[in-house]
């Protein structure tokens, strides 16, 4: 049975609301764990549908993960029930960022995969479909704290920073992370260094005559006042080349980012697993 915690008991993770870029996708703010360890999951909703605003959202939580606790939110009902929670009644306006948040363990034996917590998004009539992930491994916990724990420069927040696995080989990683402007001035990421790659890229995927291509952001990416915007695979992102060692799940990334208004802050991006649809492989010919 799923329980639900009191907004009074959760007032230390009052959610602050944002504009979004449209292309965002509706992802964890921090996706990794590992087995038997405990979990709070902050799903990102990025928008609407299409000019309408969000009122309900529905999580599915899968087999493997128990002990879970639902996050009330003030102006939204709760149905905590068996395999699911929901919110609904509330409105997210679709230039709108909010979070939902619950929390669970995942069971001991459960593989190191990706695990698909299937989120059912609601407009109204109109319904969208998103499948959110946690990566789990083993030494999850400790060896993505950086990524868990995030990062705050300035006026800007940083979380859910991870990259991927590479192979033995492989010239190329993509690095991901998501950049939140508290402030009242728009900011810019102009760079970015890193020990494992002399030449650290600021990328963005775009589909040009029906064909996926990425280009390089030579003036860097803005972060509107306000705002969020999430590197992510198969859209913005941060690209390692000439990676001088391989990236070895279980371990961290260090890479410095340089903002216009900020500074300079050092982060450490958590290595998930390598997978075949991650930005590695799809870059080894760049």
């Amino acid at each position: 049975m799923i329980s639900i915690l009191s907004r009074a008991a959760l007032a230390a993770a009052t959610v602050s609301v944002f504009a979004a870029p449209a292309f965002a996708h509706m992802t964890f703010q921090n996706g990794t764990s590992a087995p038997g360890e405990s979990f709070r999951g902050v799903l990102i909703l990025p928008h609407g549908c299409d000019g309408a605003p969000t009122d309900r959202v529905r999580v599915n939580i899968p087999q493997g993960f128990a002990d879970v606790q639902a996050e009330a939110k003030e102006g939204w009902t709760l149905d905590a029930g068996e395999g699911h929670i929901e919110w609904s009644g509330g409105s997210v306006a679709d230039d709108a960022v909010e979070t939902f948040a619950f929390t669970g363990t995942f069971a001991e034996d459960a593989p190191d995969a990706d695990i698909v917590f299937p989120v059912e998004q609601y407009c109204g009539d109109v319904a969208l479909g998103w499948d959110p992930v946690v990566s789990l491994g083993e030494g999850g916990a400790d060896a993505h704290a950086h990524a868990q724990d995030g990062v705050t420069v300035g006026d800007l927040m940083i979380s859910g920073a991870f990259t991927r696995a590479t192979l033995p080989n492989a010239p190329v990683g993509g690095g991901y992370v998501t950049i939140t402007n508290t402030g009242d001035e728009a900011d810019r990421l102009l760079d970015a260094q890193s020990s494992f790659s002399p030449d650290v890229q600021i990328h963005e995927m775009a589909v040009v005559n029906d064909v996926m291509q990425m280009s390089q952001l030579p003036d860097g990416l803005e972060i509107p006042a306000g705002e969020t915007v999430t590197l992510e695979p198969g859209g913005l992102h941060l690209m390692f080349m000439d990676i001088s060692q391989p990236f070895v799940e279980g371990e961290t990334v260090p890479v410095t980012l340089s903002f216009e208004r900020a500074g300079d802050v050092e982060i450490e991006l958590a290595v998930q697993a390598f997978g075949a649809s991650g930005m590695s492989s799809g870059h080894e010919g760049h």
